[in-house]
């Protein structure tokens, strides 16, 4: 199943290119999360929400944050802070070089245990227009927790325009031991 959403996504790149004026880096995402960790020979899986936003500060640059909750197997439940500064440079009409740079709090609670962890995460990629009304982000990133050590991923994400302010997402995020798929909504300002 994970193998068929990467696939779905990497094939979104290979569709032609259209031009597309410039990219907003100011909204609000909203979407459903579903997520598996592998552990030993086993997974756990977990399911919740997550909020997103940005705002663009000056030309080039934009500030963010981000939260996810989730409830999975065995009674536990885990969310994840995110704040972030990014850039953005405009390679040409329909594609941006993003650069980011956050602070990451993760917490997790099951039963009498709870337990955090803090770290930084970079990342960097592009934001491609392949027509007017759809796009596609390609990021890899890399994340230093205290605790827990080191990871790098990707993250590739899928936005269809119904206007200029509102569009549906998808996302699928790929590391060592985890997969999360996100679909939602977006609002731009």
């Amino acid at each position: 199943m994970m193998k068929q959403k990467i696939l779905g996504a990497v094939a979104l790149f290979a569709l032609p290119g259209l031009s597309q004026a410039e990219f907003n880096y100011t909204y609000v995402d909203l979407s459903f999360v579903d997520i598996e960790f592998d552990v030993g020979p086993g997974s756990i899986d977990g399911d919740g929400f997550a909020v997103s936003g940005a705002y663009t500060v000056a030309d080039g640059f934009f500030v963010g944050g981000s939260y996810n909750d989730a409830d999975y197997d065995f009674g536990v439940d885990g969310n994840i802070t995110r704040i972030t500064g990014g850039y953005f440079h405009p390679l040409n009409e329909e594609l941006d070089f993003v650069a980011t740079l956050s602070f990451v709090d993760a917490e997790v609670s099951t039963g009498p245990f709870n337990g955090s962890n803090d770290g930084i995460a970079i990342g960097g990629g592009v934001r491609y227009a392949i027509s007017e009304d759809f796009e596609v982000d390609a990021m890899a990133e890399f994340v230093d927790m205290d605790r827990g050590g080191s990871d790098t991923g990707i993250e590739l994400r899928g936005r269809y325009y119904f206007n200029d302010d509102i569009a549906v997402s998808a996302q699928l995020d790929v590391a060592k031991d985890i997969e999360t798929f996100h679909i939602g909504v977006r609002f731009e300002f």
